[in-house]
């Protein structure tokens, strides 16, 4: 990922795809990965405080059929939310 966009009064940052990933996975081997290399942002960061940050996932967006693919978000979670709250671990 690279940033897209910042937006300092709410302390966030879109990113989009930069490049194809270097471990694309069993199901990435398929996918024609320079549909997805384009300008709409895939994730958003919002800094919450110096030990919280949140995540939201939006999928990747392929140029061709003008659509978001692969939305859904693969860690374990108790809620169905696109947002995934990050703490830092107290060493």
């Amino acid at each position: 990922m690279v940033e897209l966009k910042r937006y300092n009064s709410e302390k966030g940052i879109s990113y989009k795809l930069k490049k194809i990933p270097e471990d694309i996975g069993s199901l990435g081997r398929d996918l024609n990965w320079k549909e997805y290399i384009n300008d709409e942002p895939i994730a958003y960061v919002k800094i919450i405080d110096n030990k919280t940050i949140n995540f939201h996932w939006y999928g990747f967006y392929n140029k061709k059929t003008k659509k978001r693919e692969f939305e859904e978000i693969n860690f374990n979670q108790e809620t169905n939310s696109k947002e995934i709250v990050l703490k830092l671990c107290p060493n």
